[in-house]
């Protein structure tokens, strides 16, 4: 059976706890709608930092519609009242745990007491 790959993450929003979730599929739909590969728009456009990636992202993770202009300005607004810090550490969680999963598994295996 092939292994499924996708990263996690978890955010708290208000008073409920969100779960970020990345998977192949997702990450290829974002290609689709960026234009161009998650990996090139993460190092070359991301850092521009734009609220609306950063929305679409989120959605994206959440299995929101993130090609939905209004659901993307309503995540805005939730990113901006959760804490832009809070949700960036956590989509670069989620994403870090997706595109290079082994290298996550040992960083959180060698942070276990008595290794």
């Amino acid at each position: 059976m092939a292994r499924k790959i996708f990263g996690e993450a978890s955010l708290k929003v208000g008073a409920r706890k969100v779960r970020l979730r990345l998977d192949i599929g997702t990450m290829m739909d974002l290609e689709d709608h960026f234009g161009m590969g998650l990996v090139p728009f993460l190092s070359g456009r991301f850092p521009e930092f734009r609220l609306k990636d950063m929305a679409v992202l989120y959605l994206a993770m959440t299995k929101g519609d993130f090609s939905d202009a209004e659901a993307c300005r309503k995540a805005a607004e939730t990113i901006v009242k959760t804490g832009l810090a809070e949700v960036a550490t956590a989509i670069s969680n989620c994403l870090e745990q997706t595109l290079n999963p082994d290298v996550t598994a040992e960083s959180t295996e060698s942070a276990k007491p008595g290794k």
